[in-house]
């Protein structure tokens, strides 16, 4: 009882994992390699979490085979720091490139956990990181013990500035999870430095896997699953509701030009990297003015209720943006769009057709179809 008190947070991080394991394998019909590699995190996590209680529990304990037990366990936590970093750095890279072989030729970012295993190898005839003393089993750090906490906290730097120099690869608010997802780990081992009984490094990654599953790994009902946009089913539960209580509104629909030649020439993952970028566009372009979806393919709509522009300037705006974007496909993109205000007594299905009908016409009048 005295060992579940003292290392009630490292039981409660393994519940956690455990239920959110179970979880990942009761949707396993939905499987991507992201996931597989979280749940290899979780799996080395739940490792450390066992482990660092072991070594609290064997040490000066005097029983055969407690040494073996007390050096070995040690001997496994030193190794799961730079394995952990080597993941978690894999999964990050997974989502930036969505590139399996890059990952697999990077060697999962094991190279530390290499390094480490050697030191760890000598460290067993001259104790670099920690020592274990054969007759009373007592355990004490090693002269270059702050190496290793340098090499991790080196090994989570690095990663910050991976995410931060392929930030544009991504939605911005993955970014962001992925800088809480470094964050929570290096503020934990901070905490741990100062107080080695706040057992508190290995259990802030298991909050790092929740933020990771919940907001990249499980897709919401309510957004796009590539541009993170509100879908066709919110976009036409949105509408339902506006109709329903009789509000004024209009909608834009936004089809791009000559989309089927960007996958054609340069493949479909540059015509999703497009289709994102145009999606973050007209985010901030309509911001919290409207309602911004994307119905499948290059189309997109807008529902705009209080409208501050007319949609030839909300046009203008998004071609502006468009021009000033880094990506030179990007920079030449245009669109054709239609614009319809909503009259009361008429279904989603004739505005829809009506709306569409504009677009196309002004596609036809740009010579396009």
């Amino acid at each position: 009882m005295d060992y579940f008190v003292q290392f009630q947070l490292n039981v409660f991080a393994l519940v956690i994992l455990a239920v959110l394991y179970m979880i990942m394998l009761a949707r396993a019909k939905v499987e991507s390699y992201g996931k597989k590699i979280l749940k290899a995190i979780m799996i080395a996590t739940a490792i450390a979490i066992v482990v660092e209680p072991l070594t609290w529990i064997f040490d000066k304990k005097l029983f055969p085979g407690a040494y073996f037990l007390e050096y070995s366990t040690n001997f496994v936590l030193f190794l799961m720091g730079p394995i952990l970093g080597g993941l978690m750095l894999s999964y990050v890279d997974y989502h930036f490139f969505k590139d399996p072989s890059r990952v697999q030729k990077k060697m999962f970012y094991q190279h530390m956990s290499l390094v480490t295993f050697f030191i760890l190898i000598i460290n067993l005839f001259y104790p670099i990181y920690f020592q274990v003393t054969p007759v009373t089993n007592n355990y004490s750090s090693g002269d270059f013990k702050d190496v290793h906490y340098l090499v991790l906290a080196g090994l989570y730097i690095y990663m910050f500035i991976f995410v931060i120099k392929n930030r544009k690869k991504v939605h911005s608010y993955v970014s962001g999870m992925f800088i809480i997802f470094f964050a929570l780990p290096i503020f934990g081992m901070v905490i741990q430095m100062f107080d080695s009984k706040l057992y508190f490094s290995w259990t802030a990654i298991v909050l790092g896997i929740l933020v990771a599953y919940t907001f990249l790994e499980s897709t919401t009902t309510e957004q796009d699953f590539l541009t993170k946009l509100y879908n066709r089913q919110s976009y036409e539960v949105y509408l339902r509701h506006l109709i329903e209580i009789q509000r004024p509104f209009g909608v834009i629909l936004i089809d791009l030009n000559y989309f089927k030649e960007i996958n054609d020439e340069y493949g479909h993952h540059k015509g999703d990297e497009v289709l994102i970028e145009f999606g973050q566009i007209l985010q901030k372009v309509f911001q919290k003015e409207a309602l911004t979806a994307r119905l499948g393919g290059d189309e997109f709509i807008v529902v705009v209720e209080k409208a501050k522009k007319t949609p030839d300037q909300y046009a203008h705006q998004i071609q502006k943006a468009l021009h000033a974007n880094r990506d030179p496909i990007v920079r030449n993109l245009t669109f054709s769009y239609g614009y319809e205000s909503y009259t009361t007594g008429r279904s989603m299905d004739d505005l829809y057709t009506t709306v569409d009908e504009k677009m196309y016409q002004a596609k036809r009048e740009s010579r396009l179809v």
